[in-house]
This record gives structure tokens, C-alpha cells and sequence, in this order.
């Protein structure tokens, strides 16, 4: 999923960052923090919603979008207004939308530089 997820993100000439695991995601971002965080809830070790708390902590604006198998309630996490979630398998236009949601149309257009964490 994460490959797949890269290669959605990486069109328009974003400069994308693609990890394995929630810590080399944090340590990544700690190095050159970016304009989008995109994450799956369930990654080993240090899960997807830890990984929202450090980003967070961080760099509390950065936008996040949290991917998971299932339905996520986000305001059951009590995480801030700019996390939404996408329910996988997703497909491009899907994640084209919440980016441009929390992004702006720029982030569509290839301005922004998304990260996908995964």
C-alpha cells in the first residue's frame, strides 16, 4: 500500500518521502518537516495515531490524513480539525480531494509537498 499510495502522491512533481515505519516517518519529519503527513493507522511499533501526537506536538498546522481498513471516528480520537481519515483502498481521486480539502488547490496542482509515512 505504501508504493501505491507514493506513486499517487508522487505525480505533478511533489517531492514525496515514503518510510516503512512511524519512527523513521517521525525522524524524517523532525529532519525537514512537510506540508502533509499521510499515515496508516496501523504501522509497527509506533502507531499511526502516535505518530499524529508527535507531528503534532511538532508542528501543530501540518495537515495529516490518517488511512486505515476500517471507518475511523475521528472526533472519537479527539485529534485537531485538520486530520481526516480515508477508509483503504482508496484511489487517486480520493486522495486528491481530502489533500486538496486541507491543502488548498495548490497541493493538487504539485506546489505542495506531501509525505506519505507509511
Amino acid at each position: 500500500m505504501r508504493e501505491i499510495t507514493y506513486e499517487l502522491l508522487a505525480i505533478d512533481d511533489r517531492d514525496v518521502v515514503a518510510v516503512a515505519t512511524g519512527e523513521e516517518a517521525l525522524i524524517a519529519f523532525q529532519k525537514s518537516p512537510f506540508d502533509i503527513v499521510v499515515t496508516d493507522i496501523s504501522l509497527p511499533a509506533m502507531s499511526g495515531f502516535d505518530l499524529v501526537r508527535h507531528v503534532k506536538k511538532l508542528a501543530p498546522a501540518v495537515p495529516i490524513i490518517l488511512a486505515s481498513g476500517y471507518p475511523l471516528h475521528l472526533e472519537e480520537a479527539q485529534l485537531a480539525s485538520n486530520i481526516r481519515a480515508i477508509t483503504k483502498p482508496f484511489d487517486s481521486p480520493q486522495l486528491e480531494a481530502l489533500i486538496e480539502d486541507l491543502c488548498g488547490s495548490q497541493a493538487v496542482s504539485g506546489a505542495s509537498r506531501p509525505a506519505d509515512h507509511r
